[in-house]
């Protein structure tokens, strides 16, 4: 028998945390690795067409169902491809473990041009990394292995990246893989959960505003009992949607930015923020006004006051604390507040009527009565998005993912196929353009191999909607932003997956429910001419 590896141990250690499922690309510094792979089929591995794919794949995995979602890829430029993908899920609060091979010692970082050579590869990754570490010996793999998963399960999920020296998985190793790392409930501090009560209790109109932190069944379902208990108002933001239903009748939606829930917020005396950070997009670049009395809930203590000035801060699990918070308001004797639907009604009617339904929203409608309410949907940025941040509707938490804070063209395509690999159950969705696809479209050929059923509606309008716009409004003229696409149905079938042209926008829905049966994936080809919905608002409130 041959002797138990480092290759070994790692292998062992991720099936010991629980993982039974990776993506990425095999390289000459990672074969050892593979090799192991024959002897243990309960670990599945995923081969993609570029490793960038394989982090949001994992990231797709890690969004639909709150685990680790985990990738391996060579070190040099198999390394280097990953770096935006990991940024994404560092910007989004993903946690997405990445193993990475390096050099042998006796060339790594010393010039001697060495293949796949760099001089400081675990440094390059420091700023999209949440939790990072180096294994030089074999023995040392389980012990990185269970810091990555402790700190991704207990710390705000960022991505964590373990680094091997090529040598540490090839040697001999003794140790054994210890057990899976925890999920610690963080303690919480009994003064400021007082505080926070207190002042909840003392509001008589709140306001709730609920970001991507909230995006959990558990934690939703405490979300709610606090809202109908206050007879908030309640915002939520592109991460956010799903945390209450959508048309529950102290939903707002993510229409901040709209006159008049700008509005509604002026006249409310306490915001209770739970699981945002208040970043770029919800706050219309924080020109919002919002109240001078805030109180903030977040896993992470940076986070606490960073963008807005608060007068209380939690930190810790939403669904822990929001729960706590109901306690002590039961503890103060604070009655039920009166329902302020109507508040809401009028202001979303307002909404309403200025934005009217064009036909990007009325295409949103269709795509929305096709799909199951368990259907999982990923979006790039492209213009229908811009639409969908706003009027999508979903009543699930972690069904509606979006690249929100990077912004990243070529997402939705793998990071759906990571999902509807983790969740069979659900179908999976993604909405992207034309000019998004093309970064990641190779990987249409994992979904055709692995035979995963994703949908992947491709909306083509020749070249760079968005930036279209930003060059009508910056400029009024444009260049380089139209880019002439390939035949998608024609490229579809060509990698042996099913391609549907929809020439008809009202037909848009009916098709894609007819996809969702395939036992493949299918890509949908719309052409359009669709507008984006403009800059900081939707419509015109005079």
């Amino acid at each position: 028998m041959p002797a138990r590896t480092g290759a070994h141990l790692l292998v062992e250690s991720l099936i010991g945390e629980g993982v039974d499922l990776l993506f990425g690309i095999p390289g000459v510094g990672t074969l050892a690795v593979y090799d192991v792979f024959v002897d243990h089929p309960e670990l599945r591995h995923i081969e993609v067409r570029h490793e960038q794919s394989a982090i949001f794949m994992a990231d797709g995995f890690a969004r639909a169902t709150g685990r680790v979602g985990v990738a391996f890829t060579s070190n040099g430029p198999g390394a280097l491809n990953t770096i935006t993908a990991m940024a994404t899920a560092h910007n989004d609060s993903v946690p997405v473990l990445h193993l990475v091979s390096e050099n042998p010692p006796e060339v790594r970082r010393k010039g001697k041009g060495h293949f796949h050579d760099i001089s400081d590869q675990f440094g390059i990754f420091r700023p999209v990394s949440g939790h990072a570490a180096q294994v030089a010996l074999a023995d040392e793999i389980p012990a990185a292995v269970h810091s990555a998963f402790f700190a991704l399960r207990n710390r705000r999920p960022r991505p964590a990246l373990v680094e091997f020296a090529n040598e540490a998985l090839t040697s001999v190793a003794t140790t054994a893989p210890g057990g899976p790392a925890p999920s610690m409930e963080r303690p919480t501090d009994a003064d400021t959960l007082a505080r926070a009560a207190a002042v909840l209790a003392e509001s008589e109109r709140p306001l709730v505003w609920a970001g991507g932190g909230i995006a959990t069944p558990e934690a939703a379902s405490a979300l709610l009992r606090v809202v109908e208990r206050l007879g908030a108002p309640t915002i939520t933001t592109q991460k956010g949607k799903g945390a209450i239903p959508s048309e529950h009748p102290l939903h707002v939606g993510n229409w901040a930015n709209e006159q008049p829930v700008r509005d509604l917020i002026a006249e409310c005396d306490v915001l209770l923020a739970v699981g945002t950070r208040f970043s770029y997009f919800p706050t219309g670049g924080w020109s919002l006004r919002l109240p001078d009395r805030i109180i903030q809930i977040d896993i992470d203590p940076a986070e606490i006051g960073r963008n807005y000035p608060v007068e209380t801060g939690l930190v810790g699990d939403a669904g822990v604390l929001l729960g706590a918070v109901d306690s002590a308001l039961d503890r103060l004797g604070h009655q039920p507040l009166p329902w302020r639907d109507d508040e809401v009604a009028k202001t979303l009617a307002r909404i309403t009527e200025a934005v009217g339904t064009p036909i990007e929203i009325e295409v949103l409608d269709q795509i929305r009565a096709a799909l199951p309410p368990e259907s999982l949907v990923f979006n790039d940025p492209t213009t229908i998005a811009f639409w969908a941040r706003s009027h999508w509707k979903t009543d699930r938490p972690r069904t509606w993912f979006v690249p929100s804070g990077f912004g990243t063209l070529g997402f939705a395509l793998p990071a759906a196929i990571g999902a509807s690999l983790a969740r069979p159950d659900a179908p999976s969705i993604a909405i992207i353009g034309d000019a998004g696809i093309m970064f990641t479209i190779q990987d249409l050929m994992t979904a055709v191999q692995e035979r995963v059923p994703v949908v992947v509606v491709v909306f083509n309008d020749e070249g760079y909607g968005v930036e279209r716009r930003h060059q009508d409004h910056l400029y009024g003229r444009r260049s380089g932003v139209d880019v002439r696409p390939p035949d998608f149905v024609a490229v579809a079938r060509a990698f042996g997956a099913r391609g549907l042209l929809v020439d008809d926008l009202s037909r848009v829905g009916e098709t894609v429910a007819l996809a969702l049966d395939a036992e493949g994936p299918t890509l949908i080809e719309v052409p359009n001419r669709f507008s984006h919905p403009g800059y900081g608002s939707f419509g015109s409130y005079q």
